[in-house]
């Protein structure tokens, strides 16, 4: 099984079982260039990591406190770390987002939950 950790300025999270597709993408910080002769070269500068975390449901209690991550980072400026073993990341500063909140039933249930992170080095001069 696969467990995701969020980790901010005020503690940490295990997030909801995490379904399939999990998604995990490649950022590349590269630049082709093609000479006069139609010749190409890159300058490659690095790569970083984007995952993408589908949720199908999720109570209101575990949407608020996906929601309360999301939010920190506007009000403390720092980015959450991310932790997967699976993937062997750990603690790594990530931009997160998070789609529009679906409530599908009179127990507020919440649907088609879709969280991302986009890997980043932590922001500088925010608070602690």
């Amino acid at each position: 099984m696969i467990t995701a950790i969020l980790t901010n300025t005020g503690g940490s999270l295990e997030l909801p079982y995490i379904g399939v597709p999990l998604s995990e993408e490649t950022i590349e910080a590269a630049t082709d260039v093609v000479t006069l002769d139609n010749n190409v070269y890159t300058d490659f500068m690095n790569q970083k990591k984007a995952w993408e975390f589908p949720f199908e449901s999720l109570t209101e209690e575990q949407y608020n406190a996906i929601r309360a991550f999301y939010n920190d980072q506007f009000v403390s400026f720092q980015y959450p770390t991310l932790t997967i073993e699976y993937y062997s990341i750990v603690d790594i500063p990530v931009r997160m987002y998070l789609n529009t909140k679906e409530v599908y039933n009179n127990c507020g249930s919440i649907q088609n939950v879709k969280l991302s992170f986009r890997q980043s080095n932590q922001l500088p001069g925010g608070s602690s």
